[in-house]
């Protein structure tokens, strides 16, 4: 159960996996946002393919969802409820981005895209200095677009700067509006740059994370637990161990983890996982 808009069954069965198998799909726009109403579809799907042979519903992580699956785990004590892992890490990368230091350093670089790429000449010419590369990583998931995008600006860090002390920069006349010279002004502040590296060394691991639940590899069921202990060592890692940097982080993890990935299939996998 998740809020993808599919415009004919053909295009969902031409997402599925091998192991996959279609049934039917059902609009429930009109009762996405009722908890009761979402449990009500649950139950008449599961009595209609048989309470015996369902083992698990997976859904995202929508409140109306929790509460669905509260309801269809009490009246099925034999099926389990599963909040999607790859919307939980992606909502941690949002609550993440909430935190004032984190916001603050995606908000400069989106400011910093818009103006160039709203501007032909400052496009082609950032391009000339990335080699056609673009600034911005969209992925599916809105939250880890920021972490990717910020990843994107510092990988072409050398670039960007060498852009705006370049004479073309500064001969051209984007150069001497306000907005350009705060443009250059970020983009060769070490602070900027800094504050970029901090919210990769948070993200890097769980991006890993994320695309190891999102991908089609191997079934992610028995390895989950495991990852998410070897992001948060890896996080501590990158910030030798000042729990100050990352005690927040590991805060906003927690939380999400306890409520929505600390689930009795994913213990079984973890326990149960041969590898």
């Amino acid at each position: 159960m998740d809020n993808t808009e599919w415009k004919n069954d053909h295009k969902c069965v031409g997402e599925l996996s091998k192991r996959e198998c279609f049934l039917e799909s059902h609009d429930a726009s009109n009762s996405s946002t009722d908890g009761s109403k979402m449990y009500s579809s649950f139950r008449k799907t599961i009595d209609k393919i048989g309470k015996k042979n369902v083992v698990q519903v997976v859904t995202n992580n929508a409140s109306e969802n929790v509460s669905a699956g509260e309801m269809m785990e009490a009246m099925y004590p034999n099926i389990y409820w599963t909040p999607c892992a790859a919307h939980c890490i992606n909502l941690m990368f949002g609550d993440i981005f909430k935190e004032n230091s984190y916001a603050l350093v995606f908000t400069k670089a989106v400011k910093v895209y818009s103006y160039i790429s709203q501007r032909s000449l400052l496009l082609n010419l950032m391009r000339k200095f990335t080699n056609e590369r673009n600034l911005v990583r969209p992925v599916k998931t809105r939250f880890a677009t920021a972490f990717l995008t910020l990843r994107s600006f510092y990988l072409k860090k050398k670039n960007l700067r060498k852009l705006v002390f370049s004479n073309e920069w500064k001969d051209n006349k984007y150069a001497k509006e306000a907005a350009g010279k705060e443009t250059a002004k970020v983009l060769i502040s070490p602070s900027f740059w800094n504050d970029i590296l901090r919210a990769l060394k948070v993200g890097g691991p769980l991006i890993r994370v994320f695309r190891m639940v999102d991908g089609e590899r191997k079934p992610p069921m028995g390895y989950l637990y495991e990852a998410m202990d070897r992001a948060k060592e890896s996080i501590a890692a990158s910030f030798e161990g000042d729990v100050r940097k990352y005690e927040k982080v590991f805060e906003i993890i927690d939380t999400r983890s306890d409520n929505q990935l600390h689930r009795p299939l994913h213990i079984a996998g973890h326990l149960l996982n041969p590898g």
